[in-house]
């Protein structure tokens, strides 16, 4: 059977249980800690203590079927289920230095385009030198000065090409 398939199955099973129990934020926030806790080799044991009820029944469920391996993807696929049903929207910016006040703006634009809610995480990367790239789902704008110098240095390497091709 297709690996997704078997996540995308696990996941809607996992959505439908959390919404019958009413913890379905529950559930999202224990995927997204679960998530990192196995990605990143963290303190699996001593997260799945802290787990709902719900959760944990869902693990054991998986454990039993022998689908630990499709876990990652199971995880994954209730998160973006949940943010899908919930119209969650979410969000990047990366700054060259804190900037909290363009990420505030940011979301108050965006909430004015119709999004209700957005799931907004910022992060600082001094390499951008300046401005900012912003992504939401799956569109991105790059406004930083590193991008900026990197176009610039193509369109010259390009013209230099030309030129000495023509001369």
């Amino acid at each position: 059977m297709n690996a997704g398939l078997i996540a995308s199955r696990y996941a809607n099973a996992l959505y439908l249980f959390a919404c019958e129990t009413g913890e379905e934020k529950r559930v999202y926030d224990d995927a997204s800690a679960l998530k990192r806790a196995v990605l990143d080799t963290d303190d699996v044991p001593g997260c799945i203590e802290r787990l709902s009820a719900p959760m944990q029944r869902f693990l054991a469920l998986v454990i039993r079927n022998k689908r630990v391996e499709f876990l990652p993807a199971i995880l994954h696929n209730y998160r973006v289920l949940y943010r899908k049903e919930k119209g969650i929207t979410r969000a990047w910016l990366t700054t060259a230095t804190e900037n909290p006040e363009l990420a505030q703006r940011l979301t108050e634009l965006m909430k004015l385009q119709g999004l209700t809610e957005v799931d907004f995480k910022t992060e600082v990367d001094p390499d951008l030198i300046g401005g900012f790239i912003v992504q939401v789902e799956d569109k991105r704008l790059d406004a930083s000065i590193a991008s900026q110098l990197k176009q610039i240095r193509k369109d010259l390497e390009t013209r230099i090409r030309k030129t000495r091709n023509n001369g």
